[in-house]
């Protein structure tokens, strides 16, 4: 009996130890499993951060290309904008060339008729030793007032004329009234451009450069792109502000001669 005990024990002894093993084995498969498991869990968060860098960066160039292609949207629309005034300039002053030369030609007509007039209406008065009679001074004082205005308005036409060929001369020239004043309206630092309160009455012309200064200091340069009649916008040149200096509302802005600069 004490051997059949002693073999039922040691069966179990023996048996005990086999699960044992197969459990450990099981168990050291496992963890071999779950350290698998973190390292693909491991590569697939760092996969998923590289992605997330990628696409954040996808991101910020789109906005960056976005905003460049609207940058260059805006500086061929102020492009076109300021041809299309130019050409709009000079139709304008083609039409006002044009019609200071007829108002001339016909002002001029209407002086050598009225003098023929007042020469004809001289041969027909009296010799010099008759007095004229009072209608005939009366027609002689008319052509002769007639004659003094059309030629005071054939004068004023001439000058008005000569003042718009040399408005037109100056705007091929891009030429300016040396020491012409004025002052930043607002600015514009994104799109890098500023609004001025002078504009075409004060003879501002496109693609003019003007200088911008704070007191008695130089702070840059602008140049004009687009004008209206009393403002006008201006690309600010990047290159001649020094470094941590901006153009604000209120600076002077002042333009002179490249000889005087």
């Amino acid at each position: 009996m004490g051997k059949i005990l002693l073999f039922i024990s040691l069966a179990v002894t023996f048996a005990t130890a086999v699960l044992g093993f197969v459990n450990k084995g099981t168990l050291d498969n496992k963890v071999a499993d779950l350290n698998t498991a973190t390292q693909g869990v491991q590569t697939a968060n760092q996969a998923l951060e590289k992605t997330s860098t990628d696409l954040k960066k996808s991101t910020e160039d789109l906005a960056t290309s976005t905003a460049e292609k609207e940058q260059a949207l805006t500086q061929a629309q102020s492009a076109k904008t300021a041809a299309d005034q130019a050409v709009s300039k000079l139709t304008e002053l083609e039409t006002a060339v044009s019609t200071k030369e007829g108002d001339i030609a016909k002002l001029t007509a209407d002086v050598a008729a009225k003098e023929a007039e007042l020469t004809q209406l001289r041969s027909n008065a009296p010799t010099a030793s008759a007095e004229p009679t009072a209608d005939v001074q009366a027609q002689l004082l008319e052509k002769e007032t007639l004659i003094t205005q059309l030629q005071g308005n054939l004068d004023t036409a001439k000058t008005q004329l000569s003042e718009v060929r040399q408005k037109d001369a100056d705007r091929q020239a891009l030429k300016m009234r040396d020491g012409l004043q004025g002052r930043v309206l607002a600015v514009n630092q994104a799109w890098n451009f500023v609004v001025l309160n002078l504009g075409d009455k004060n003879g501002v012309v496109g693609n003019a450069e003007l200088l911008v200064k704070r007191g008695n200091n130089l702070i840059g340069k602008v140049r004009v792109t687009s004008v209206e009649p009393a403002t006008s916008i201006a690309d600010i040149v990047v290159s001649s502000i020094p470094q941590g200096v901006s153009i604000v509302p209120g600076d002077n802005v002042i333009f002179q001669a490249v000889g005087d600069q």
